[in-house]
């Protein structure tokens, strides 16, 4: 039993300590969580779906000419992103100083500034997952996947946002065998299994992909408002199964419940 006497600051923040996604996402630098989060299971022509002829970094016209010190035949496709790609991309020069942040942070900074829109139909292996945990597209940023062949790496990097953001990308490792690996600096590899599904911080650490398989590997990724219902929920119940909070309930009679 806790005695009616403490000060009412602590009375309050025992009562109202309450689990804040902006604190879990933003504040506290975690480097990863693994969501209670699931994907059917695709088909094969589903999975060939995926994987796109064209090129990832020509696309987004990212400026250097010769990539090959970064990134070995790393490639990716937009499902889910701004209607008008190239004034997209266009407002992004001029607003945000071109690539100086990532994909991600430029679509979360211009969401309620251009049109965003499906890239594929409604039957669509991707859109029909995507939709099941972000019902309201309104609150999704941009959906596409990254494809890693064997053989094909990238060099340890950091991204970039300017709204200094932690975790906050959706990674959903759709096709990954034994022999690849995502490592994150000082932190080991994270331990990803096929059809896992992680939150990840891309931003406050350096990181590497490698695939040593004989398989291609085949990720969705989502950058989406985290405060929607659902994902919010899982994210709020992956930090609670990682952490495992020892705080007791406590009620308006300041006794442990």
């Amino acid at each position: 039993m806790i005695k009616n006497n403490i000060p009412k600051l602590l009375q309050d923040a025992m009562l109202g300590n309450t689990y804040d996604i902006d604190v879990i996402t933003k504040h506290l630098k975690l480097p990863w969580l693994k969501l209670d989060i699931k994907f059917d299971l695709p088909t094969d022509t589903e999975v060939q779906q995926l994987i796109s002829p064209d090129d990832w970094r020509k696309k987004w016209q990212f400026p250097d000419t010769d990539a090959s010190y970064q990134v070995k035949d790393w490639n990716g496709d937009i499902f889910f992103g701004p209607k008008h790609f190239k004034d997209f991309l266009q407002l992004t020069a001029a607003e945000h100083g071109g690539h100086g942040d990532d994909e991600d942070s430029h679509c979360r900074k211009l969401r309620k500034k251009v049109d965003y829109e499906w890239k594929v139909d409604e039957n669509n292996y991707v859109r029909r997952q995507v939709s099941r945990f972000f019902p309201d597209e309104e609150d999704i940023n941009l959906v596409n996947t990254y494809v890693l062949p064997p053989g094909g790496y990238v060099f340890p990097h950091r991204d970039y946002a300017s709204d200094n953001i932690g975790l906050a990308k959706i990674y959903v490792a759709l096709k990954w065998s034994d022999k690849n690996s995502f490592g994150m600096y000082g932190c080991g590899n994270i331990p990803i299994n096929q059809g896992d599904v992680f939150l990840l911080n891309n931003y406050t650490l350096p990181h590497w992909v490698y695939n040593g398989s004989n398989d291609d590997r085949i990720v969705i990724d989502i950058g989406a408002n985290l405060h929607s219902p659902i994902i919010k929920d899982k994210i709020i119940e992956a930090f609670k199964k990682t952490f495992g909070s020892t705080t007791k309930k406590v009620d308006s009679h300041q006794n442990i419940v």
